[in-house]
């Protein structure tokens, strides 16, 4: 009886934990883009972003957001014949700027290659192993519980009836 009892207790314990691992990993491969390792960014200002800006126009080749993680530097590339800004960064015509993205924020910075002046910047924090290992744990741990107590309850009842 208590081997028994011990067996339901730890089938439980694979069964939660292993339906929170599928589940999790599941979710992790499904948002992949943004669940990477730091990594150097490049955004190159093409030749003519001036001019489009001067008439209202976009640059097709830009985007007006982008999304980093924790520890990216973004590269500021300027093949304009205008200088640029990004916040606080300064590019001259033919050079190019870094920014290292060191905390998790969303910013709205001041921009000169946009034509409504403003760039969005959401800087994300990484999805490590042991980040997915914890989310592993705390989901599969309480679901393990219910599964067990569960069992519990089932297997009193059935003998009750019996």
């Amino acid at each position: 009886m208590k081997s028994f009892t011990l067996q339901r207790i730890a089938f439980s314990i694979f069964l939660g934990l292993s339906l929170a691992a599928a589940t999790t990993e599941l979710s992790y491969q499904l948002l992949k883009r943004e669940n990477r390792a730091p990594q150097r960014v490049e955004l190159v200002i093409p030749a003519g972003t001036a001019q489009e800006i001067a008439q209202g126009k976009a640059p097709p080749d830009i985007p007006k957001e982008m999304t980093f993680v924790v520890g990216d530097t973004l590269v500021v590339v300027n093949q304009d014949s205008a200088d640029h800004q990004l916040g606080p960064l300064w590019i001259p015509a033919g050079t190019s700027a870094s920014l290292e993205l060191d905390s998790e924020q969303n910013y709205a910075m001041e921009c000169s290659f946009q034509p409504t002046r403003i760039f969005g910047i959401d800087v994300r924090e990484p999805v490590t192993l042991a980040t997915r290992l914890t989310g592993i744990f705390f989901a599969g741990l309480p679901l393990s519980a219910l599964f067990a107590v569960y069992s519990l309850v089932i297997g009193q009842g059935k003998r009750k009836s019996q």
